[in-house]
């Protein structure tokens, strides 16, 4: 099944609490990038299957097999998105799911994280939430003890 604007602009109609509700798993899918990026992704098709408390989601345990098993991204991405498509999500559960499905696409392609996890995944909960996913993104990097520039500690102006 293709997706197009028309069908994700109907489903991806979330409140602030929707997007908050989402922030978990977006510091989950953190993680599992940098394994992925330091173990490869054998290595984290394992520990997402060792760690089934952790790792509860079912769309995410699938995802991360479908990118260890699929070697071509756009099967990949057919596969996900038809789960999507067939499971009639809306709201926040759509979001999580659209979040998980860029994400490990992107973590199969081996983007950068900072890509990732500073314009990809921020684009996904819109303008008026990117600052709450990039902190999430700046407490992680800060947890992890990689230094982030002076540009993403000085609090963003408002746009009027």
């Amino acid at each position: 099944m293709k997706m197009d604007l028309e069908f994700l602009s109907q489903r991806l109609q979330c409140s602030r609490t929707d997007r908050m509700e989402c922030l978990p798993i977006v510091r989950q899918l953190m993680e599992l990038a940098t394994n992925a990026h330091d173990f490869g992704l054998l290595d984290l098709d394992k520990r997402i299957h060792k760690d089934s408390i952790k790792f509860s989601d079912p769309f995410l345990r699938k995802a991360v097999s479908c990118i260890v098993d699929i070697n071509s991204s756009d099967l990949v991405r057919q596969v996900l998105y038809n789960y999507i498509a067939s499971g009639n999500y809306t709201g926040a559960q759509f979001l999580k799911n659209v979040v998980i499905a860029e994400t490990v696409l992107a973590i199969q392609r081996d983007e950068d994280h900072d890509h990732i996890f500073s314009f990809l995944v921020p684009s996904l909960f819109g303008l008026d939430f990117e600052s709450n996913v990039a902190e999430l993104y700046k407490e992680y990097k800060q947890f992890r003890g990689v230094a982030v520039p002076a540009a993403e500690t000085e609090p963003k102006k408002e746009i009027n």
